[in-house]
């Protein structure tokens, strides 16, 4: 594989073995949180909203990043019937 992709072997292995970068873990603990407001509303808080939920809770984030992890989760609020 390492062939195919034109990749050294110690390449590779140097970066399967990486600690997680701190973005990486922010987006996770993010997604984390995000997740829960979403089901909190019973699937019906679009990232705006979520957004808000968050800030009240004193974390600093954009809403065009909340957007992107919900639908990189595929979270879509629909509306209560």
């Amino acid at each position: 594989m390492c062939r195919c992709l034109k990749v050294s072997h110690s390449g590779y292995y140097d970066w399967r073995n990486r600690p997680i970068s701190a973005t990486e873990q922010r987006r996770q603990d993010l997604t984390v949180k995000i997740r829960f407001y979403f089901d909190e509303s019973d699937g019906t808080y679009g990232y705006r909203r979520v957004a808000a939920e968050l800030a009240r809770a004193g974390e600093s984030v954009h809403p065009d990043t909340v957007r992107a992890i919900m639908r990189a989760e595929g979270l879509v609020a629909h509306s209560r019937v």
